[in-house]
């Protein structure tokens, strides 16, 4: 019987787990939505030094975030995206910018992927650098950790959506599909995107709730009840476990 329960136990702990992994990318993707993007600096190889600003007030953008030396995400996160844009054209046009959050990264090496990846004369995709990389990342919300045993980043794969005016419109953590993406360009081109759910006083059970002023969530009720089944389960295990102590004591 006391095996029985140690065994539910684990497996409402590691299902509870799972969810609270899906609900903390939903919620790093809405981390800094509506805020301006930092003005960083980018260096593209064999042209003159420009910033973001110079690229969103002419055309909205999808910002990329790679380094070139990454053995995980980056190179199937790039190949993703360039099958699903090729895929079929979009309603709108906009400019995809990949900028190497690798302070050791150059232009170079930057064009050397964007011709790897068969996007060196593609005038839709941009390879950059920018010696402002923690202020872009935290204007993005985007929290790279190096590992030096594996000489690695963790990271997520990130995707943002930049409009006309320098707002973070709509973020994409992974590899994603279509009908996403599609939300994401519209998003920067000022159509409404029904992903962020703004307050509702008649939505009580909502895990997170959006402040789009302050552009952040804030722990819903929710929340508290995808919490209730593992606070049970661990509650049941204690008084079960005090149980099987009496009877050995007893």
């Amino acid at each position: 019987m006391y095996k029985s329960f140690v065994f539910f136990a684990l497996i409402v702990l590691l299902t509870h787990s799972s969810s609270a992994q899906s609900f903390s990318d939903a919620m790093k993707e809405e981390i800094n939505i509506y805020q301006k993007i930092y003005d960083a600096p980018l260096q593209v190889a064999g042209k003159p030094p420009a910033s973001f600003k110079e690229f969103y007030s002419q055309q909205p953008f999808v910002l990329a975030l790679v380094f070139t030396r990454c053995v995980g995400i980056c190179s199937p996160f790039l190949v993703n995206l360039k099958e699903t844009i090729q895929l079929q054209p979009f309603e709108k046009d906009f400019k995809i910018i990949v900028v190497s959050f690798d302070p050791w990264d150059t232009a170079d090496e930057m064009e050397l992927l964007a011709r790897n990846l068969g996007l060196k004369s593609d005038p839709k995709w941009i390879f950059a650098v920018t010696d402002s990389i923690d202020q872009m990342n935290r204007s993005l919300g985007f929290d790279p950790v190096w590992d030096s045993v594996r000489m690695q980043f963790d990271h997520d794969a990130l995707l943002v959506g930049i409009n006309g005016d320098g707002y973070i419109t709509k973020k994409l953590i992974g590899l994603r599909e279509r009908n996403e993406l599609n939300q994401l360009v519209a998003s920067i081109h000022n159509v409404f995107s029904p992903t962020y759910r703004l307050p509702n006083p008649n939505i009580l059970f909502s895990c997170f709730n959006y402040d789009p002023i302050s552009g952040k969530n804030k722990p819903g009720l929710g929340l508290a009840f995808l919490a209730l089944p593992a606070v049970m389960a661990v509650g049941v295990l204690l008084i079960v476990s005090m149980s099987v102590r009496k009877r050995k004591i007893l």
